[in-house]
């Protein structure tokens, strides 16, 4: 088989032949190469999804110690702090607090500072929505964890 065609450049014809049998590919070698690439490709990106979603926990731990370590500096006293992944790039952060001390017109402050860290903190791969609860004598930690607050910060020792 022959194909002809003009070129552009120079006004002489050129001809498309066949290449040599021995260079072409089997259809069969050809489906086999784009199945391992894909398999390779989805791999990489399995990999990469892990390892954003590990940085994003690893994120979320960070400003959960920033937010007990300021609150502890504000006299109050946090009790834990859980974490619900929703996804890979939104997280919910939970502080309980003892009931007494959220009820402190002081503490209407730490709203304005986590919407702040809320804000600082959002990027195109995370987001993080931080809340706190209430402890008292009715606090049960299986309700947390019914929420779907899966991880909680190991304190110090633990």
């Amino acid at each position: 088989m022959e194909t002809t065609c003009l070129s552009m450049k120079e006004d002489k014809t050129r001809s498309w032949v066949p290449t040599k049998k021995s260079d072409l590919f089997t259809s069969d070698q050809l489906i086999d190469a784009y199945l391992n690439g894909k398999k390779d490709a989805l791999e990489a990106t399995k990999r990469l999804i892990v390892d954003k979603l590990n940085n994003n926990i690893d994120k979320s731990g960070t400003i959960t110690v920033n937010l007990l370590r300021l609150l502890k500096n504000k006299q109050f006293t946090p009790v834990d702090a859980y974490l619900r992944v929703n996804s890979l790039d939104s997280f919910d952060i939970m502080v309980s607090i003892p009931e007494d001390e959220m009820m402190k017109d002081e503490f209407s402050e730490m709203y304005n500072v986590i919407s702040g860290l809320e804000e600082n903190n959002r990027d195109e791969y995370y987001d993080a929505l931080i809340s706190f609860c209430p402890v008292n004598d009715c606090f049960e930690e299986i309700n947390v964890l019914s929420d779907g607050f899966l991880l909680k910060l190991a304190k110090d020792g633990r």
